[in-house]
């Protein structure tokens, strides 16, 4: 059995700690920048609340990294795992395209959380604008426990690069070239961010899926020929 040291349990965890830390850099820059836009206090607030939001919906998935790294052991596991992300990926984007629907809405926001009626039409346009975000999340952490079960946890990293890369590129091209509300150009800037990282994850752990298919072609040579 291969020893674990010190510096291999470095370059694994060192890459997943980046991540991290590149995902915690990301409230503060989309703050700062709406901060400098016209109206800051109702769409910093409309962010906020959006944010929350959207993190209450999502929460059903943020642990599918875990359970992928748990699971997923050969082909019959990575159908079975991928079939469940699936389904609650398509749950949760119909829970937000229900509560998006103006009277519902309206009614969590302004009758229940008594939101004055500015913010909460800003964080109408924001819940709108991150509707792909949580099946999104879902779908790339899925497939980021997969790479960290292969101990690719580089192309981890690599993924998020690509998403601050995104978010920063689209927050700094609407911020430049168009006047729309600051918590419009947060939500399509995080949304547009999660997008690419899940789309990159998935490229990313093309190979690995083989492997993890294969396995279940080699139980099954090996009970053949037994």
């Amino acid at each position: 059995m291969e020893s674990l040291s010190y510096k291999k349990i470095f370059k694994f965890w060192m890459p997943l700690s980046a991540t991290w830390l590149m995902m915690s850099i990301e409230g503060p820059f989309l703050t700062a920048l709406i901060a400098r836009l016209p109206h800051p206090e109702y769409n910093l607030a409309a962010y906020g609340v959006a944010f929350a939001l959207a993190l209450i919906i999502e929460s059903p998935v943020i642990m599918m990294m875990s359970a992928s790294v748990a699971l997923v052991k050969d082909n019959y596991t990575f159908y079975k795992l991928r079939n469940f992300v699936y389904s609650v990926n398509f749950l949760i984007t119909v829970c937000i395209l229900i509560l998006i629907i103006p009277p519902i809405f309206y009614a969590l926001t302004i009758d229940f959380m008594n939101l004055p009626h500015q913010v909460a039409e800003l964080t109408h346009k924001a819940v709108i604008l991150l509707i792909p975000w949580p099946a999104s999340i879902g779908y790339r952490r899925f497939y980021q426990g997969i790479m960290i079960s292969s101990n690719a946890t580089r192309r981890v990293a690599y993924g998020t690069v690509i998403r601050m890369s995104s978010m920063f590129s689209v927050a700094v091209t609407l911020t430049s070239l168009f006047h729309i509300d600051g918590v419009v150009i947060g939500a399509a800037a995080l949304s547009s961010g999660v997008i690419m990282e899940a789309i990159t994850s998935r490229f990313m752990v093309h190979k690995f899926i083989k492997n993890v298919k294969q396995k279940k072609m080699l139980t099954n040579k090996i009970i053949y020929h037994t």
